[in-house]
Protein backbone atom coordinates (compact mmCIF):
# COMPACT_ATOMS: atom_id res chain seq x y z
CA UNK A 1 0.00 0.00 0.00
CA UNK A 2 1.87 3.47 -0.98
CA UNK A 3 0.48 6.33 1.09
CA UNK A 4 -0.03 9.43 -0.86
CA UNK A 5 -1.29 12.32 1.61
CA UNK A 6 -2.25 13.31 5.03
CA UNK A 7 -4.46 11.79 7.14
CA UNK A 8 -8.36 13.60 6.80
CA UNK A 9 -11.25 14.12 9.21
CA UNK A 10 -14.26 12.01 7.56
CA UNK A 11 -16.61 13.64 9.34
CA UNK A 12 -18.53 17.17 8.22
CA UNK A 13 -18.32 16.89 3.72
CA UNK A 14 -17.51 14.01 1.79
CA UNK A 15 -13.66 13.56 0.81
CA UNK A 16 -11.60 11.78 -1.23
CA UNK A 17 -14.10 12.39 -3.77
CA UNK A 18 -11.06 11.87 -6.60
CA UNK A 19 -9.85 8.97 -5.36
CA UNK A 20 -10.50 5.09 -5.95
CA UNK A 21 -9.07 3.98 -2.77
CA UNK A 22 -8.77 5.10 0.71
CA UNK A 23 -7.23 3.11 3.91
CA UNK A 24 -10.23 4.59 6.70
CA UNK A 25 -8.89 4.21 10.47
CA UNK A 26 -10.91 3.95 13.64
CA UNK A 27 -9.07 6.17 16.10
CA UNK A 28 -11.40 4.70 19.15
CA UNK A 29 -10.46 2.14 20.94
CA UNK A 30 -13.78 0.86 22.32
CA UNK A 31 -16.47 1.98 19.63
CA UNK A 32 -17.22 0.82 16.04
CA UNK A 33 -17.06 3.92 14.03
CA UNK A 34 -19.86 3.97 10.21
CA UNK A 35 -18.73 5.23 7.44
CA UNK A 36 -20.34 5.71 4.57
CA UNK A 37 -19.88 5.80 0.80
CA UNK A 38 -21.32 8.29 -1.07
CA UNK A 39 -22.33 8.72 -5.22
CA UNK A 40 -20.90 11.08 -7.65
CA UNK A 41 -23.68 14.08 -7.05
CA UNK A 42 -23.25 13.73 -3.10
CA UNK A 43 -26.77 13.99 -2.95
CA UNK A 44 -26.99 10.11 -1.71
CA UNK A 45 -25.55 6.97 0.40
CA UNK A 46 -24.96 3.85 -1.68
CA UNK A 47 -23.86 2.12 1.19
CA UNK A 48 -22.33 1.96 5.03
CA UNK A 49 -19.34 -0.10 6.34
CA UNK A 50 -19.11 -0.55 10.31
CA UNK A 51 -14.74 -0.14 11.05
CA UNK A 52 -13.90 -1.62 14.04
CA UNK A 53 -12.43 -0.03 17.20
CA UNK A 54 -8.57 0.40 16.69
CA UNK A 55 -8.69 -1.35 13.32
CA UNK A 56 -8.56 0.13 9.62
CA UNK A 57 -9.98 -1.03 6.56
CA UNK A 58 -9.13 0.14 2.38
CA UNK A 59 -12.28 1.02 0.70
CA UNK A 60 -12.41 0.94 -3.44
CA UNK A 61 -14.14 3.36 -5.11
CA UNK A 62 -15.31 4.28 -8.58
CA UNK A 63 -14.11 8.05 -9.66
CA UNK A 64 -16.31 10.56 -8.04
CA UNK A 65 -17.54 8.66 -5.34
CA UNK A 66 -16.58 10.09 -1.71
CA UNK A 67 -16.73 8.93 1.67
CA UNK A 68 -18.11 10.44 4.82
CA UNK A 69 -17.91 9.25 8.35
CA UNK A 70 -17.98 9.01 11.80
CA UNK A 71 -15.55 11.78 13.61
CA UNK A 72 -13.29 8.78 15.26
CA UNK A 73 -12.48 7.67 11.37
CA UNK A 74 -9.85 9.32 9.10
CA UNK A 75 -9.13 8.66 5.63
CA UNK A 76 -5.38 8.58 3.64
CA UNK A 77 -5.20 8.20 -0.26
CA UNK A 78 -3.89 5.04 -0.98
CA UNK A 79 -4.19 4.83 -4.85
CA UNK A 80 -2.13 6.86 -7.11
CA UNK A 81 -5.27 9.69 -8.48
CA UNK A 82 -5.17 13.17 -7.79
CA UNK A 83 -6.43 13.89 -4.33
CA UNK A 84 -9.14 14.64 -2.08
Amino acid sequence: MKILGTAAALSGTTQFTTSTAVYVANSSNSAAGTVTLRNADDDADLGTLEVPPSTGVVIHMDAGQGLRGDATLFGTQVDANSGR
